[in-house]
């Protein structure tokens, strides 16, 4: 069975370059634009839609499942990591002592949890319920849309390749990108990571 993870399209905090997490930030016109490029991208329909019930991957799910009449699962697990009081800053916005937290938690999330946030274990363990569920859910030929967030998409990829969980926040996931898992056996094989070609428009520009 295959998972097609997604991270939502550009919001108007990812323009500001602010933390995000659990913040219902809604898309900028360019994430508008590229939930339409990823809509058009598939030539076959996918048997299952599961989406994050923030609002960012919710609007960013819609063309395609429109396209395909898809009725969306919307999955709590599948929520952006809660980063507490960081949320809303810029980098340049935080104190000294909160850039060492952040360096930190970049270095290695399980040794730091954002001031009133989510402790990267508490996101592990959701997102491994998530993949051993969808793994029993799913026949073997079977595919299913995942339209989330980078930390879970970051997580999966990391929890499915059984690497420490220290390496998940190096793992590059831009905006509205491709990241497939398979499964087979009861293994799990990474496909595609960050795939963005789907965003070149037809005059060969970026969006």
């Amino acid at each position: 069975m295959r998972l097609i993870f997604v991270r939502h399209g550009e919001t108007i905090w990812n323009r500001q370059l602010k933390m995000q997490g659990r913040s219902d930030v809604p898309l900028s016109e360019k994430g508008k634009r590229q939930a339409h490029m990823l809509a058009a991208s598939f030539t076959a329909r996918p048997h299952y839609l599961f989406v994050s019930p923030l609002k960012r991957a919710q609007d960013f799910a819609l063309p395609l499942q429109r396209r395909f009449h898809l009725q969306p699962i919307v999955e709590e697990k599948l929520r952006e990591i809660d980063f507490g009081a960081w949320e809303g800053l810029t980098y340049a916005e935080m104190t000294p002592a909160v850039q060492e937290q952040y360096a930190a938690w970049c270095e290695d999330p399980c040794c730091i949890t954002p001031p009133g946030g989510e402790a990267f274990a508490q996101v592990a363990a959701r997102v491994q319920a998530f993949l051993t569920e969808t793994q029993k859910q799913l026949e073997e030929q079977e595919s299913a849309v995942v339209i989330t967030h980078g930390g879970v998409i970051r997580t999966a990829v990391t929890l499915a390749m059984e690497m420490p969980l220290k390496f998940a926040a190096r793992v590059r996931i831009d905006a509205a990108s491709k990241t497939i898992l398979e499964c087979f056996d009861g293994n799990w094989y990474l496909v595609k990571l960050n795939c963005t070609e789907h965003l070149q428009q037809c005059d060969g520009k970026g969006v």
